[in-house]
């Protein structure tokens, strides 16, 4: 019996109930859950084999997939697509709003991940060198900010400052999170019932928009304004990526009886040797008033005698 090749997904692992923290990983894996594709995935966090030394590296029957374009190509010609339905009118539609998308969230995305300094150093760097094995933990985080602000840098040439290109960058992401939001409405996916490309590529910028726990994330602020995207960014996660919400919950109903403990915990002030010690203090001092006021215990002034002799 002939069996389909798998597409073969190699990634960075992932966080905050997402699959992968990376959105060009989240968009691979989003692409191949939309279409059903056969597909194995490999959550090796090391991009050193890759010859982008970037993940995710996808192949397909030993041929690598390089690009958006290919991957799509490629599950094509198997009759695997999350655009069935789609009129030439729609379709059109989808492919000015992921260009859209592409513009305005990923410089968005690098720039809170990478050129904001808070972010960067108490964040990104820390997560990728936890996930990376020594010595590559050292090497790959940096390499990864110098590429990032090497893209803003040029993309954004026209502005003179970090706080200029910042105010562009998110002004233009925070528009673009608007119109998603209006698109979307409330539909379960942007053209319907079902899933598309332009939900993958959305998702993939989003959801790491709105779950990582940035240190400073302006657009995590607006992002959870918009009710509707918010809704549908949990959805596709609970539906798609169902074993990675569920672990993400698990994990936090686990912190939440943690917590509850902590906070359970009797304080000193109440535990009952405390409170023997205090009950013994306060006697004490009582009956030691008590004898001075009753004159069991007095005080003689020396200094008077002395003075008299």
């Amino acid at each position: 019996m002939f069996k389909p090749h798998m597409l073969e997904v190699e990634t960075w692992k992932g966080d905050w109930g997402l699959p992968s923290i990376d959105y060009k990983c989240l968009e691979v894996l989003a692409f191949a859950r939309f279409t059903n594709a056969p597909i194995i995935i490999l959550n090796s966090n090391n991009p050193f084999k890759s010859i982008t030394g970037h993940l995710p590296v996808v192949s397909y029957n030993k041929r690598l997939l390089m690009d958006r374009d290919s991957l799509i190509d490629c599950l094509d010609k198997q009759n695997l697509t999350p655009d069935f339905g789609l009129t030439s009118l729609q379709l059109a539609e989808e492919h000015a709003a992921i260009s859209m998308i592409d513009a305005q969230l990923e410089p968005a995305l690098l720039f809170a991940w990478w050129m904001d300094e808070s972010n960067c150093l108490n964040f990104t760097k820390p997560w990728y060198r936890n996930a990376l094995k020594f010595p590559f933990n050292w090497y790959y985080p940096n390499a990864y900010e110098r590429e990032a602000k090497h893209k803003i840098y040029t993309l954004y040439n026209h502005l003179d400052s970090d706080n200029d290109i910042m105010t562009e960058i998110y002004t233009e992401a925070i528009k673009c999170m608007n119109g998603l939001e209006s698109r979307l409405g409330n539909n379960f996916y942007f053209f319907g019932s079902h899933p598309t490309l332009l939900d993958a590529v959305a998702y993939s910028y989003l959801g790491p928009l709105l779950k990582a726990p940035l240190t400073d994330n302006k657009l995590q602020v607006h992002l959870k304004t918009c009710k509707n995207l918010c809704i549908w960014i949990d959805r596709i996660t609970r539906e798609y990526f169902k074993l990675d919400w569920q672990a993400h919950k698990c994990n936090e109903k686990k912190k939440l009886e943690e917590f509850k403990q902590q906070m359970n915990v009797i304080p000193w002030y109440k535990k009952d040797e405390t409170k023997n010690i205090l009950i013994g203090l306060v006697t004490l001092i009582t009956m030691v008033v008590y004898s001075f006021k009753i004159g069991l215990i007095s005080v003689s002034d020396t200094s008077d005698e002395e003075d008299e002799d």
